[in-house]
């Protein structure tokens, strides 16, 4: 079953990340043609953009995930409902969003404002729900080629395009923009071909029973996956709230950007792992299912852990390679903390889906809610005392509560058939996060040194717990 994940998670990640990778690389091609304040503006419409893309599924994955694996045979009749509602409910919302946006656009950029607004309000209106449904259907059904098709079309043009409109046309922030929904159309054409050749068609004349029921269930997930917002990119709302320049919002948003790269290179693993983990939560009084789950989450953990070290120890270098602009290189400190504070998603992943899987959505507030809150909260409180660079060291702590504040949790004790440790394994993340920032500084030589020992040690120790376990995966 781990090479199952392994394998699904590469050809996820492969589609995925060699065009993100192209992208990384194309940073020298437009850091030069950019500003903080291209940043900044980028980051602020992102950021609420995010928050508007968050609250438009209504939680219904919680819904689909759940009816696919009690249903198996009779899914597609409740997914098609749910199709039809979410098709009219984003007409409505879609043109919201784009009044919201069109509000928000900072100061910098108020003569696009329009054009800015309805780049970011033609996919929601148009793209998104099917997109959702195409996705999950492949997720569900354990096939991946489909979304590695989609992911490397949209990411592949998406960069081809950036270079264009920024290095070529000189559009400065505006060609992100572009670029971004001109991907999203043509990523919404692979969706489309696996709903029609699905016939997952949306059924408008919707029974209203059915709607009720799957929002009871769905809703209290939405501040759930709210959370995702708050912890991700709600920093620079913040920030552009208490009064911080566009600029410096900008130099935060460089910093933010590479946490988002591992994060968004991470979520192939999470797509590849939560149907095996549903399997798994499937088999409610087995004990070696339940080590199992166990297994494959220490397994992604030492992987999570040597890769964020690894690139958090040479990030002055990766920095100072792909960001071609002195000002915007001041940021890599930042990078490190954020980035090891996605050390969190394997063992979230534990929790998350034995919590869903057994239709708990209404205690999930107590783990994201809570730490998306609590790192508005504590931004709001020390950023003005402390400067911006207190935002990466909130999100890190937030980052932390989500991971491990389940594991403590009354409802996830009674479900739990094994126990995961979680102490121990927060306390090595801050380990890791004090001794990456400390070294950041050091000879290349001697960082090329410390990565050295570091692979052998994380392979040393899961060899060590292979051994001791060797379950039948």
């Amino acid at each position: 079953m781990l090479r199952k994940l392994l394998s699904h998670a590469a050809i996820y990640g492969f589609s995925a990340q060699l065009p993100r990778l192209a992208g990384v690389l194309a940073l020298p091609l437009i850091t030069q043609h950019l500003t903080p304040i291209d940043y900044g503006v980028a980051g602020v419409v992102t950021a609420y953009y995010s928050a508007l893309i968050m609250l438009q599924s209504l939680g219904f994955t919680v819904v689909m995930e759940n009816s696919f694996a009690r249903h198996p045979t009779r899914f597609q009749w409740i997914w098609r409902q749910l199709y039809g509602f979410l098709t009219s409910w984003s007409l409505v919302y879609g043109l919201l969003c784009m009044g919201i946006i069109y509000l928000v656009v900072p100061a910098d950029a108020h003569e696009n404002r329009f054009p800015v607004a309805l780049l970011a309000a033609i996919p929601i209106l148009f793209f998104v729900v099917t997109d959702l449904f195409g996705g999950l259907f492949c997720l569900q059904t354990q096939r991946p080629l489909p979304v590695a098709v989609r992911s490397f079309l949209m990411g592949g043009i998406n960069v081809a395009l950036t270079i264009y409109f920024i290095a070529g046309l000189k559009t400065g922030y505006m060609g992100w923009f572009y670029a971004s929904t001109i991907s999203a159309a043509v990523g919404f054409l692979v969706s489309f071909y696996v709903v029609a050749k699905q016939r997952l068609w949306p059924i408008f004349n919707f029974k209203w029973y059915r709607i009720k029921h799957s929002l009871k269930v769905s809703l209290p997930a939405v501040p759930h996956g709210f959370s995702f917002f708050m912890l991700d990119t709600s920093d620079r709302l913040v920030l552009d709230v208490v009064g911080v320049p566009v600029g410096k919002i900008g130099l935060y948003n460089v910093a933010s950007n590479f946490g988002i790269y591992f994060s968004s290179a991470s979520l192939a693993v999470v797509q590849a792992a939560t149907p095996l983990y549903k399997q798994l939560y499937a088999q409610t009084k087995s004990v070696e299912a339940a080590l199992q789950a166990r297994y494959i989450t220490y397994t992604l953990q030492l992987l999570f852990f040597a890769g964020t070290f690894i690139a958090s120890l040479w990030m002055k270098e990766i920095f100072s390679f792909l960001i071609r602009n002195e000002e915007l290189q001041q940021a890599y400190p930042l990078a490190i903390v954020i980035l090891m504070g996605y050390n969190f998603r394997p063992m979230y992943m534990a929790v998350i889906n034995l919590l869903t899987f057994h239709e708990k959505t209404s205690k999930l507030w107590r783990i994201s809610t809570v730490a998306g809150i609590g790192n508005i909260v504590l931004n709001l409180i020390l950023v003005p005392l402390y400067g911006f660079q207190m935002a990466a060291w909130t999100t890190f702590a937030a980052l932390m509560y989500m991971g491990y504040a389940g594991f403590f949790l009354k409802t996830y004790k009674e479900l739990a058939m094994v126990r995961y440790h979680a102490i121990w394994w927060l306390l090595a993340t801050v380990a890791l996060l004090g001794l990456a920032y400390e070294l950041r500084e050091v000879a290349v030589w001697q960082k090329a040194t410390i990565t050295f020992l570091s692979l052998v040690a994380g392979m040393a120790a899961l060899w060590r717990y292979r051994s001791k376990t060797k379950p039948e995966l």
